[in-house]
């Protein structure tokens, strides 16, 4: 989202919030054509527990019938979409 100035968020507080909140982006307050501030989403921590993560991938449901035409649905999507770089290459 573009930077909006203070005067702007202050005139509808409360539906830049809502914007934050339900679209989870952040956005730039400028005053002087210069960013002051940021409104940003909070992150909601996960409840699962590192110890409880083992459970967790067992309890998931297993594809059985489906996995081979998921598992070529993968390699089809790898093959079309290019690889990021990473920046610590």
């Amino acid at each position: 989202m573009k930077p909006i100035s203070v005067t702007d968020a202050q005139r509808d507080l409360t539906a830049l919030v809502d914007q934050v909140v339900s679209h989870g982006v952040s956005v730039d307050l400028e005053r002087d054509k210069q960013v002051v501030a940021r409104i940003t989403p909070v992150r909601i921590k996960s409840k699962l527990k590192i110890r409880d993560f083992g459970a967790f991938l067992q309890d998931l449901p297993r594809l059985g019938d489906d996995a081979a035409a998921f598992s070529e649905d993968l390699r089809n999507i790898r093959r079309e979409v290019p690889s990021e770089n990473s920046p610590w290459d």
